[in-house]
C-alpha cells in the first residue's frame, strides 16, 4: 500500500509541478534572488566573454548583426538572436540576460533591473506555442499595470512574425522584449509565464494556469500580499513536500489498520464459525444414502447388497451407509446385510395406517422388514404423484410413529432457481410436512437437499451452491426447533452426485453426506462415493 501510495505521491507532485510551477526552483531566476548581484563577477576573476548575434530579414535578405553594429533603420526585421561563448572565465550564476526592445532593438535591461517599481515580465520563448487560454487575463493585468505605474513587457525570443499574430489574435498592446530562448526557458518553467521584479529582486512566479485574479488586482501591489516578497527558505519547503506526503500517509495507513483490522475480526469470526460448524460437523452423522428408485429385479438387488456388503466388510466406511430399495426387495436383502455397517430403507410409504388401500404399504409393514429409514417428499413422488404437503405430513408422522427414521427431501425446479425463489421453496415444504413436529419427533429427520434440475441431467449444482443452500436451511430449522437441533439434524446432498465430485461436496461445513440416485445402482461408484469421507 505504501509502495502504490508513493507511487501516487510522486506522479501527483510531478502533475502540480507541470500544471503550476516546480516546488523546489533550483535555477538561477528563483524567486527571492537579486538578478543584479546574481549577474556580478567577484573582484580578481576574470570574466567570460560572450557574442550576441542578432538574425534581421530585410527585402528577403537575411544579415547577421552583433550590439556593436545593430542598424537603426526600422527597415529591418528581427528573425532570430542567440548568444554564444567566445572566452571562458567565471560564469555568474545569471549571465545572459539581457532585454533588446522590439522591434527598434534598444538594450533595456538596466533600466528594467534598476527599476525601483514593480516590473512584470510575461515571458514566453516561443509565442507560437504559448498557451492562449488566459490571455483575458494578461490583458487585465496589463490595463492594472496601466492603472498603478507598473512597468509591463513581454519577453520572447520568437520573430517579428509571430508577434504581429500574437497582437493579432490577443489583442496585445503591451511591450515586447527580445531575450534569448535558452535564458527564457531557465526563467520560469511555463509558456507562457508571468515575473514580478522589484529592483532587480524576484518577487514572484505564476505559470498560464495560476495568473493573478481580478480579485487580486483591487488594490496597488504595495499594499497586496501579491506585491509582497514571496520568499521561503528550502528547509521550509522540503518541509512542507515531507508533510504532504507524511499525513495522507498516516491517515491512509490508519484507515487501513481499523479496515484490515476489522475485516481480520470479521475473517476470524467468519473462521471460527467454519471451526465450530467442522467441530459439530464431526458430531453429526455422515450419510451416504442410496435411492434405488424402479430399478433390479429382486435377484439383481439381492446381487447388489451382497456385492455391497463384502466391499463394506472389507473396507469400513467412515460414515453409515443406507441403502433404500423397492418395496419387495426389503425383507430379501435384510437377510444379506450386515446391519451394523448398512442401514436398509424403503422409498415411500402410505399416508395411511391400515385398510382398503390397495397396492398401498404402509409404515409397519416397511418396519417389519428389518427396514430403519423411509424416503419421503422425493421430487418424483412430489411431481408424479401429486403428494402434497398435508399428505407428506401424515406420512411423516406414520413413518416416526412406527420407529421408522425420515430421509425428508427437499429442493427446487429449474423455473424456481432461475426466479431466485429457491429459499422461499425449501423453506415452505419445510414449514408444510415438518414444523408441527416437536424438538424430539425432529431429532430422527435426516433432511436431503435435491435441486430438482440436476436430478438425472447430468447437471450438478456448485460445491458453493450446494453449502449455500443448506446453511439457509440450517438456519430455517434453528429458527423453528432451535440452534442445538440445526446443528445435529444431517443434511444430504442429492442430485448426480458422483466419485468425481463427491469429495469437494462432502467437505463443505453444512453438506453430511449424500441422497445417490444413479451411481448408487453400482457397487464400485457407490463405493467412491462413500471413500469420499475417508479423504
Amino acid at each position: 500500500m505504501i509502495y502504490l501510495y508513493s507511487i501516487f505521491f510522486a506522479f501527483v507532485l510531478a502533475g502540480i509541478c507541470i500544471y503550476y510551477l516546480p516546488v523546489f526552483d533550483f535555477r538561477p531566476y528563483h524567486i527571492g534572488v537579486n538578478l543584479p548581484q546574481a549577474m556580478v563577477v567577484p573582484e580578481g576573476e576574470e570574466e567570460p566573454e560572450y557574442l550576441t548575434t542578432f538574425v534581421l530579414e530585410k527585402d528577403g535578405v537575411k544579415k547577421e548583426f552583433t550590439t556593436e553594429d545593430y542598424p537603426e533603420e526600422t527597415a529591418w526585421h528581427f528573425v532570430d538572436s542567440r548568444t554564444v561563448l567566445v572566452k571562458e572565465g567565471y560564469v555568474p550564476p545569471v549571465h545572459d540576460f539581457s532585454i533588446m526592445t522590439w522591434p527598434d532593438g534598444e538594450d533595456i535591461t538596466e533600466q528594467v533591473l534598476s527599476d525601483k517599481g514593480y516590473t512584470f515580465l510575461l515571458i514566453s520563448p516561443y509565442l507560437e506555442f504559448a498557451d492562449d487560454s488566459n490571455i483575458d487575463r494578461i490583458n487585465e493585468l496589463y490595463d492594472y499595470c496601466g492603472e498603478h505605474g507598473y512597468a509591463f513587457y513581454c519577453l520572447t525570443a520568437s520573430g517579428d512574425g509571430m508577434i504581429g499574430r500574437w497582437q493579432d489574435l490577443t489583442g496585445a498592446d503591451y511591450p515586447f522584449g527580445m531575450t534569448d530562448e535558452i535564458t527564457l526557458k531557465t526563467i520560469v518553467r511555463s509558456n507562457p509565464g508571468l515575473v514580478l521584479l522589484k529592483e532587480g529582486t524576484v518577487y514572484n512566479k505564476w505559470s498560464c494556469n495560476n495568473l493573478p485574479k481580478e480579485e487580486d488586482l483591487n488594490m496597488p501591489l504595495e499594499d497586496s500580499e501579491l506585491g509582497r516578497l514571496q520568499s521561503a527558505s528550502r528547509m521550509m519547503t522540503t518541509l512542507r513536500v515531507v508533510l504532504w506526503f507524511l499525513v495522507p500517509l498516516f491517515v491512509l495507513v490508519f484507515a487501513d489498520r481499523i479496515w484490515i483490522g476489522s475485516k481480520m475480526y470479521r475473517r476470524m469470526k467468519h473462521k471460527n464459525r467454519i471451526i465450530n460448524l467442522l467441530k459439530r460437523k464431526e458430531m453429526r452423522k455422515k450419510i451416504v444414502a442410496g435411492n434405488w428408485k424402479m430399478n433390479l429385479n429382486l435377484q439383481e438387488g439381492v446381487a447388489l447388497a451382497t456385492e455391497l456388503n463384502v466391499a463394506l466388510a472389507a473396507d469400513k466406511p467412515n460414515c453409515d451407509v443406507v441403502i433404500c430399495t423397492p418395496f419387495i426387495h426389503l425383507a430379501s436383502v435384510a437377510a444379506v446385510l450386515d446391519a451394523q455397517t448398512i442401514g436398509l430403507g424403503a422409498e415411500n410409504c402410505a399416508d395411511k395406517e391400515k385398510g382398503a388401500y390397495t397396492g398401498e404399504v404402509s409404515a409397519e409393514m416397511v418396519k417389519s422388514t428389518g427396514a430403519q429409514y423411509v424416503i419421503l417428499g422425493h421430487s418424483e413422488r412430489r411431481a408424479y404423484y401429486g403428494e402434497t404437503a398435508e399428505i407428506l405430513k401424515e406420512k411423516v408422522n406414520l413413518a416416526l410413529a412406527n420407529g421408522l427414521k425420515v430421509i425428508f427431501c427437499i429442493g427446487e425446479v429449474l423455473e424456481e432457481r432461475e426466479a431466485d425463489k429457491q429459499n422461499e421453496v425449501v423453506k415452505a415444504q419445510l414449514a408444510g410436512s415438518l414444523f408441527d413436529l416437536t424438538a424430539e419427533q425432529f431429532s430422527n429427520i435426516i433432511l436431503a437437499y435435491e435441486p430438482v434440475w440436476a436430478i438425472g441431467t447430468g447437471k450438478t449444482a456448485t460445491a458453493e451452491q450446494a453449502e449455500e443452500m443448506h446453511a439457509f436451511i440450517r438456519t430455517t430449522i434453528a429458527e423453528k426447533f432451535g440452534v442445538e437441533a440445526a446443528e445435529n439434524v444431517s443434511i444430504l446432498y442429492g442430485g448426480s452426485c458422483k466419485p468425481s465430485n463427491a469429495k469437494e461436496i462432502f467437505a463443505k461445513p453444512d453438506v453430511d453426506g449424500g441422497l445417490i440416485g444413479g451411481a448408487a445402482l453400482k457397487c464400485a461408484d457407490f463405493k467412491g462415493i462413500i471413500d469420499a469421507w475417508k479423504a
